[in-house]
């Protein structure tokens, strides 16, 4: 008897014990604490991640990244992804060195093919993921349980500070800000989407176009202010806010000479194009320094400016006191929040040539394939306008000079490279051009001539374009090259672009032909009627027919191109190429004064708001300028001036 009553007296307790427990679990979980915020918690994961196996041994995979193929070995155990190696690749040293370090290790670390790509060179990284996606199949692995296996990131404690100017974006024009208003005395912040400076396209141009610098003063150029200013004020037929368009032709003496005391080599040379501006008159400066030295020269600049700088972070919200900008609000790859309180906000995001939506609004719903910049998504003008900012009413591209583009195209018209698909450069060589209806829409020679200006804006209003050859043209692009064939059509000796063209034969024509005509953005026919079909082109053979009648007379009845550029297409196999537009650049964005603050519809200057580059819709026209270098000239001249001025006001308030 005693002894059921003992053992009953222990089952109350046990049962005690266990309600007590219980108890305790219910309790909410507490928030852990802001150093620890980022920290996996300890039971995070409940359940183990399914083991997944391979056939032992190193596999091979080549895979086209952003400019070039990637050869990527991967090695596997049983179980696991033990090592990953770019052998071979020729894409921006800069920023591959970025990708190398990171992703490979990210894959490894997690067993994941779920890994974040670099920020500034999304392509490539992807690139690298797929070769390896290619390695982990050859080795009989599960890709899906790799894809599936995704790597949760728990933003970091909010961030607050506090500046004098910040700087949203890093390109050509925010560095040049953010150095000129360190130099006057302003404590400077500044964020950047990038993963590095070397995603900047500011830092890859090949130079801008400036009036009495060091460089022209050595030439005893006789190219003047009111020279360069008047001819712009022309070409623009006074569309730009012509204050600021002076102001900042008399600064970029101040602009170039800055960048010569930072380490910058120019020399002044005809580039590529016609223009008003060569010779004795030339004012474009070639930027003689490889990459690798711009980018050292901007970190080195930075620092010793004492600038701070917040990479994978971008620009959200200006904070706003009434009608004064005093900060923005921003957000870190990670979702960490960072408040920066300021005196002034310069915004300088690029434009918004990578924001496909915007592209569509303000471009009638053309495809606009960002040549570079895809970072720039109009972050800069949507925050000045959410704050009151007004846009100005010019809209366009700075286009691409390299060829045609087409989303089909692994391997479309991205730099100055003849191992990307040389079927893209009929897109500039000026042949026969047609639209969507088979009717010929310009002087095809502009866009040989003058690819970044005249020419561009006559392919927006008409892309996709279609480019027609036939086989005589082909073979005399495989052999000859375009120097040589339009030489013997009677080109003349100062055909600025002819020299451009020297020695750049298509050889890989061929192969590249049927590539595209593989992915679906070329094709080949026995007749004119055969290519129209294929893209539901209607007319093609009138067309054909017209412009074969010009070539024989010698003269463009239609439009006025020049003889040279006149080719029959009479030879059979017949080919046509899709082309899509390609641009640097957006072109239009907010209305800024002569100091580069934003305007409000009162045409009131915003305190404390400065925009710059691309995102100021006052400095440039439509069509883009015929000189040369006058985007990025316009872009490091906006962004000093702005610098200066953002400083004066820090000082005043």
């Amino acid at each position: 008897m005693k002894k059921r009553k003992l053992f009953g007296c222990l089952l109350l307790i046990i049962a005690m014990i266990s309600m007590l427990t219980a108890c305790q679990n219910a309790k909410p979980a507490q928030s852990p604490k802001p150093e620890e915020s980022a920290k996996p918690a300890e039971n995070a994961q409940q359940t183990e991640t399914p083991k997944i196996s391979f056939k032992a041994g190193t596999y091979t995979a080549n895979v086209y990244g952003y400019l070039s193929n990637l050869n990527v070995e991967t090695t596997f155990s049983d179980t696991e992804i033990t090592s990953i190696k770019v052998t071979e690749q020729k894409e921006t040293p800069e920023l591959f060195a970025l990708v190398e370090a990171q992703v490979p290790a990210q894959i490894i670390e997690n067993q994941s093919l779920a890994v974040d790509t670099v920020t500034g060179a999304t392509i490539s990284s992807m690139a690298l993921v797929n070769a390896v996606t290619d390695c982990a199949e050859q080795a009989g692995g599960d890709v899906k349980a790799l894809r599936a296996n995704k790597i949760e990131k728990q933003p970091g404690a909010d961030e607050e500070y506090t500046t004098d100017v910040v700087i949203v974006g890093l390109g050509a024009s925010g560095y040049m800000a953010a150095h000129n208003a360190a130099i006057e005395g302003s404590k400077v912040m500044a964020i950047e989407k990038g993963a590095a400076l070397a995603v900047s396209n500011g830092l890859k141009v090949s130079g801008p176009f400036a009036i009495d610098t060091p460089v022209l003063q050595e030439k005893n150029s006789k190219l003047t202010v009111d020279k360069a200013f008047y001819h712009m004020m022309d070409y623009s037929h006074w569309s730009v806010n012509a204050t600021l368009v002076r102001r900042c032709l008399e600064t970029s003496k101040v602009a170039v000479t800055q960048l010569m005391d930072m380490g910058y080599q120019f020399k002044e040379a005809d580039f590529r194009f016609e223009t008003p501006f060569k010779g004795e008159y030339g004012g474009f400066h070639l930027i003689l320094n490889p990459l690798s030295e711009r980018v050292s020269i901007w970190e080195k600049t930075l620092k010793e400016d004492n600038v701070d700088v917040m990479f994978n972070t971008t620009g959200k919200k200006l904070i706003m006191d009434g009608d004064k900008v005093v900060g923005v609000e921003a957000q870190k790859k990670d979702g960490t929040k960072v408040t920066i309180h300021a005196d002034s906000v310069i915004l300088a995001t690029g434009g918004f040539i990578g924001n496909k939506q915007m592209i569509a609004e303000n471009f009638s719903g053309v495809t606009i394939n960002a040549a570079g910049g895809s970072l720039s998504t109009g972050d800069g003008i949507n925050m000045a306008v959410e704050a009151g900012a007004v846009l100005d009413k010019t809209f366009g591209i700075c286009g691409s000079e390299y060829g045609g583009t087409n989303t089909k195209a692994t391997r479309s018209a991205k730099q100055d490279k003849y191992d990307q698909n040389t079927a893209f450069k009929f897109g500039v060589y000026g042949g026969l051009y047609v639209d969507a209806q088979g009717s010929r829409f310009m002087n095809e020679g502009l866009m040989v001539d003058y690819p970044m200006s005249f020419g561009s804006e006559s392919i927006i209003r008409n892309s996709p374009y279609y480019a027609i050859v036939d086989q005589a043209y082909v073979d005399a692009m495989k052999t000859q090259g375009l120097y040589l064939y339009t030489k013997e059509k009677g080109a003349p000796d100062n055909w600025t672009i002819g020299n451009y063209y020297k020695e750049k034969i298509l050889t890989n024509l061929d192969a590249d032909l049927e590539e595209g005509i593989a992915q679906g953005w070329a094709y080949k026919a026995d007749t004119i009627q055969e290519l129209g079909k294929f893209f539901e082109i209607e007319n093609l053979q009138a067309t054909v027919d017209d412009y074969n009648k010009y070539c024989e007379d010698g003269v463009d009845a239609q439009f006025g191109k020049e003889a040279m550029y006149l080719s029959e297409i009479k030879e059979g196999p017949f080919y046509i190429v899709q082309n899509q537009f390609s641009g640097w650049s957006t072109i239009g964005g907010v209305r800024v004064d002569e100091s580069l603050r934003a305007l409000n519809d009162d045409n009131k200057a915003i305190p404390g708001l400065y925009v710059v580059g691309s995102d100021a819709g006052s400095l440039f026209c439509t069509p883009y300028y015929d000189i040369p270098g006058s985007f990025y000239g316009l872009a490091i001249d906006s962004g000093t001036i702005a610098g200066k001025e953002a400083a004066a006001y820090s000082k005043i308030k």
